[in-house]
């Protein structure tokens, strides 16, 4: 995994500990207790997997931006732009951002999530998986900043997804092993939380200061061929 992709996971684990606090009470009232018992698990799995899949369209519409802009030869302007946001927002008060999910913006989600948590099964617990990723949510717009820095939708999906896999270890934790990260804990950590940020701006900032901004932050350019002559002319190897 290189190091590109791996900002995604260390986004996700460090906003885990946020995850905890905004999306642990919603996983901890899943209605698991009136599935039967074989069912259980797999609800559970099924919840975050629909939450994962809701990553994967926001980051699939992102990367679709993302290609427009790598296109309009501007990603690495906008790279530079992202990560300077980020920093803001992490110097500033980030606690308005995380109000979002009580607000207007919230609520045609939390309707529709209450309405599932009445009738609960396999297919609901997966609709409650992806709105829970709808919700407005403060790092989850940090790991969209990411996302809009990929040359095509797919990876700006993939990016996503690999946020939401950093999620996991917390959710499932606090799922499965009650208690496994009191709020005591939680507050001692948290400093992670603007750390993980700061690092993903200056990666962001430095990637749009190179020369090779316009292309795959995992990949470098072809830039340099070597001509081999011949009898019929120059080849280029890449």
């Amino acid at each position: 995994m290189t190091i590109w992709w791996t900002t995604a996971v260390i986004a996700g684990l460090a906003g885990s500990l946020h995850c905890v606090g905004m999306c642990g009470p919603l996983a901890m009232v899943l209605p698991v207790g009136r599935l039967p018992r074989y069912q259980r698990a797999g609800g559970v799995l099924l919840y975050h997997a629909g939450r994962l899949s809701a990553y994967a369209g926001l980051g699939l519409v992102t990367g679709l931006l993302g290609q427009g802009l790598l296109l309009a030869g501007i990603q690495g302007p906008v790279s530079i732009v992202s990560g300077v946001l980020l920093l803001v927002y992490t110097l500033t008060n980030r606690t308005h951002l995380y109000r979002l999910r009580s607000s207007r913006a919230g609520r045609w989600v939390t309707g529709p999530i209450t309405s599932l948590l009445q009738h609960p099964g396999l297919l609901s617990f997966t609709g409650l998986g992806f709105l829970n990723g709808l919700l407005p949510c403060g790092f989850v717009y940090v790991a969209l900043a990411g996302a809009l820095n990929n040359p095509t939708p797919l990876e700006g999906a993939l990016y996503m997804v690999l946020f939401g896999l950093g999620t996991l270890p917390a959710l499932l934790g606090i799922r499965f092993v009650p208690g496994l990260l009191p709020a005591s804990l939680r507050q001692r950590l948290s400093p992670v939380l603007p750390v993980a940020t700061a690092l993903l701006a200056v990666f962001l900032i430095v990637r749009g200061l190179s020369p090779y901004a316009h292309t795959h932050p995992t990949q470098t350019p072809a830039a340099n061929s070597t001509s081999i002559p011949n009898c019929h002319g120059p080849w280029e190897i890449e």
